[in-house]
């Protein structure tokens, strides 16, 4: 049914909630889980400043901590797993692009990230994911 599962991954307290979810699934149905980390390749500006790629080196950076720490579970938990860290934007790259590319047939989703000014100036990741999904999506609270 759901033999290849996507787990988009930033960090956030959600999104550990949703691969412990997407765990829980895999062991039950056999599947294998594809956790992603997707950082934005816009240019940032925060509170008047501009990052370029120090802040992407820092996003990778972050990215492969938490991949590290959720490859870990997954493999301590027996389930199959690949890991990947993409450049671009978020909400396409996770709704249509990943599920394309890695050819899965769910997506699990914690319901917000850490990205709460993102989501106050243009809608939450999640909510373009469920609207705009190739695949079924799990929202995870």
């Amino acid at each position: 049914m759901y033999e290849r599962i996507l787990v988009p991954m930033d960090g956030s307290k959600n999104a550990h909630a949703a691969l412990v979810e997407a765990i829980k699934l895999a062991q039950k149905l056999g599947s294998k889980l594809f956790i992603v980390s997707v950082a934005s390749d816009q240019t940032y500006a925060h509170y008047g400043a501009e990052f370029g790629s120090e802040i992407m080196t820092h996003f990778k950076d972050s990215a492969s901590e938490f991949l590290e720490s959720a490859v870990d579970e997954v493999k301590e938990a027996g389930v199959p797993v690949e890991t990947s860290f993409k450049v671009g934007l978020p909400k396409p790259t996770i709704a249509n692009s990943l599920p394309q590319e890695l050819k899965t047939t769910l997506t699990v989703i914690g319901r917000s990230g850490v990205h709460g000014l993102g989501k106050a100036i243009m809608g939450s990741t999640t909510n373009y994911v469920v609207q705009n999904s190739k695949t079924s999506v799990l929202v995870v609270d």
